[in-house]
């Protein structure tokens, strides 16, 4: 049965007039690539730039950068990982979605107080998960600003806190 289905098999596939073409694109790859473009496309306007990016993934941590009206626009792909949330869910949110009942007010406020000057800040914070449970997150955050000095993103590095 086997053999008669390889002849079959072959006969077909040799009556096919396939041609190989060269790869000219590399879109297959687009979802492993997508981040970094993304991310290059954020800090075109910068007046200083680091690869936040990079250092996330070096250092194992998740990458969260803000607009100027604070709401997220940027979440490293790994975000879940310690939030629970989708990179989706996220999206367009205000940080804040992270904290809740038993996140300290005198932290809050100091991290309030560092975005209302544009300075940066490194803070540890209870936040909690998607299913609600707690952890300690340490951020540091930047203010991005552009040549002019005008404000443009928020950008913090997250992990775990030890």
């Amino acid at each position: 049965m086997m053999r008669n289905y390889d002849l079959a098999s072959a006969t077909y596939h040799s009556s096919l007039n396939l041609k190989c073409l060269p790869l000219t694109t590399w879109e297959f790859r687009k979802n492993a690539f997508y981040d970094a473009i993304l991310f290059e496309k954020l800090q075109t306007n910068w007046s200083s730039k680091q690869d936040f990016l990079k250092q996330s993934e070096k250092e194992n941590r998740e990458l969260i950068v803000t607009d100027k009206n604070f709401k997220i626009v940027f979440v490293s792909k790994t975000i879940s990982r310690i939030s629970g949330y989708h990179k989706k869910e996220i999206l367009g949110k205000s940080p804040a979605m992270f904290q809740g009942e038993e996140t300290s007010e005198a932290t809050k406020l100091k991290i309030k107080t560092a975005i209302k000057e544009l300075k940066p800040f490194k803070e540890v914070v209870l936040n909690y998960r998607k299913n609600g449970d707690s952890y300690w997150c340490e951020i540091e955050a930047y203010p991005m600003f552009d040549k002019k000095g005008t404000f443009l993103n928020y950008i913090a590095l997250e992990k775990i806190a030890s």
